[in-house]
């Protein structure tokens, strides 16, 4: 690559460094750059999960997408840092970026890094040569990895969804009152950012002990409290906490019950709803790990945020299938209560699931603090 590719190149990684992965996991973190006759017009970054992709958003700064499609001649380079999506169908929320680069009318692309993921790497770059485009491919794959280390994790967990745990808590740990009282442990600003959280994703799970002590709704509301998306409610093991009169049930958004073998589902809950069956481990717990793959390859599932309880918590982090974990801290002590993780733990510290990566906010006087899980399996 000659040095003005490599320098373009530079800030097309450092506009993917704006990016957090905790709003785009399991996808990566890429940055984009829009050229016209050699002078950049347009910048781009993956923000938000099933959002617009960097390439897709360069495009936009640079004005080169109306409503309806790309405008062709106003865009003739896009450098980007890891090669443009290619796939269609399946859970996919946007259109692939490769077919944003053809209707423009793109002439040259650079490259940072390949797609790692084998079942689609190379191929944007296939049809893009073939279509007659300048193709030049860097060699920054490692650079890319070091980058996305909950992307490349992604990949390595790709039978099941992108799982994320998250909880409330005061300063002591307590996720709840001795009595089972919850709400509300966080101000406003922290509960808005959890509805955003759920509305990017595709479904939100709850344990029998949530269910039944706080009776959500498991949706994704904006400020007047209207549902902003058809979120997926996962619920485990809930079915004999829920009645009728459930807030689980006031709406149409899509139900699925994880349930033991052999259980059935209430009769007055709707044939909507969707029930997978799970065997019991050696400890008469649910094992997770095969209703975890059905959610990704039955429902489409690809990134499921986890809102307790503790004994759930516990499960996923014990059978290796959350990815990573997001707290909303209050100002607050509180004395005994509930916690927000359990099960049999660990013997010794060393042995504790290690925490990295950390993104933090200050919501209010709220802290947020997310982290990958190493070595997440």
């Amino acid at each position: 690559m000659n040095p003005r590719d490599t320098a373009l190149l530079d800030r097309a990684f450092a506009e993917a460094d704006k990016a957090e992965w905790l709003w785009t996991a399991p996808n990566p973190r890429v940055g984009a750059l829009a050229l016209c006759k050699g002078h950049v017009v347009g910048f781009g970054f993956h923000q938000r999960f099933a959002e617009a992709h960097a390439e897709e958003a360069a495009l936009r700064d640079a004005g080169a997408i109306e409503e309806g499609g790309s405008i062709p001649g106003m865009v003739d380079e896009i450098i980007v840092s890891l090669e443009p999506c290619s796939a269609r169908g399946g859970a996919k929320k946007r259109r692939p970026c490769l077919d944003w680069l053809l209707e423009a009318g793109v002439k040259r692309v650079v490259i940072g890094a390949m797609d790692p993921d084998p079942r689609h790497q190379g191929a944007a770059v296939d049809k893009l040569r073939a279509a007659g485009m300048e193709v030049i491919c860097a060699n920054a794959q490692q650079r890319f990895e070091d980058q996305n280390p909950a992307f490349m994790a992604a990949l390595q967990n790709a039978q099941r969804p992108w799982i994320l745990l998250k909880w409330a808590a005061s300063l002591d740990g307590r996720t709840a009152a001795a009595n089972g009282v919850s709400q509300w442990i966080t101000g406003s600003t922290a509960r808005e950012e959890v509805h955003e959280l759920r509305a990017i994703g595709h479904g939100v799970m709850a344990g029998k002990a949530t269910v039944a002590m706080d009776n959500p709704q498991l949706t994704a509301r904006d400020s007047e409290g209207n549902c902003k998306t058809e979120l997926a409610r996962v619920l485990v093991g809930a079915s004999e906490c829920v009645n009728p009169d459930s807030a689980l049930l006031a709406n149409d958004c899509p139900r699925i019950w994880i349930e033991a073998e052999g259980q059935q589902l209430p009769n007055w809950i709707t044939s909507a709803d969707h029930l997978i069956h799970a065997p019991r481990n050696a400890n008469g717990q649910l094992d997770l790990v095969a209703a975890m793959a059905s959610l990704k390859s039955d429902f489409q599932i690809n990134r499921l945020l986890v809102e307790g309880g503790a004994q759930l918590h516990g499960s996923l982090l014990a059978a290796g299938l959350a990815d990573a974990i997001i707290r909303y801290e209050a100002p607050l002590l509180m004395g005994g209560g509930l916690g927000s993780v359990s099960g049999e733990g660990v013997d010794h510290p060393r042995d504790g699931w290690r925490l990295l990566a950390e993104e933090r906010l200050q919501l209010g006087e709220d802290l947020r603090r997310a982290f990958l899980i190493q070595g997440a399996t």
